[in-house]
């Protein structure tokens, strides 16, 4: 075996390992997850608010993709008729205020990890996360690059 055979497989991992993004040494375009992307867009005309979300959800006016996940995700027995009960109040802290009835062990909504997931990380292009933000775990979960820890930042809507 020459040198060029043992190098070229060592050279390719580390350039693939260069591309990957890295947390800590670029500064985080969305450093308070949900709420940095769920934003009014005035130059697009696009209000991705959760309160904006909320309001239709709690009106009965929940998209039939959203609703599917939603029932998918939620815990046996529980029957979703596509209606959100008021819940204002967990705006002030997303999405920690969500956690009151979504926890993971919750058993009268649909776990917030497992819906979350599910409307952030399915449908291919059709999903504006996949699509235009590669499913990139990082916009949501913040590493602590001291510990390892992984987090999710929680705040109001801006």
């Amino acid at each position: 075996m020459n040198v060029r055979t043992l190098l070229t497989p060592a050279f390719l991992s580390l350039a693939a390992l260069l591309l990957l993004p890295m947390p800590g040494l670029a500064a985080d375009a969305f450093p308070t997850g949900c709420v940095s992307c769920h934003t009014l867009d005035k130059a697009k005309g696009a209000d991705h608010r959760l309160s904006t979300a909320l309001a239709q959800w709690t009106a009965g006016k929940v998209d039939a993709g959203l609703l599917a996940k939603a029932r998918a995700s939620a815990p046996a027995g529980v029957a979703l008729k596509g209606r959100h009960p008021s819940a204002g109040d967990s705006l002030e802290d997303i999405p920690n205020g969500c956690l009151d009835c979504h926890d993971s062990g919750s058993r009268k909504a649909p776990p917030f990890n497992q819906l979350l997931h599910l409307v952030h990380l399915t449908g291919g292009a059709e999903n504006v996360f996949v699509s235009a933000f590669k499913g990139d775990c990082s916009h949501c979960h913040k590493l602590d690059a001291r510990t390892g820890a992984w987090s999710m930042p929680s705040g109001p809507e801006q």
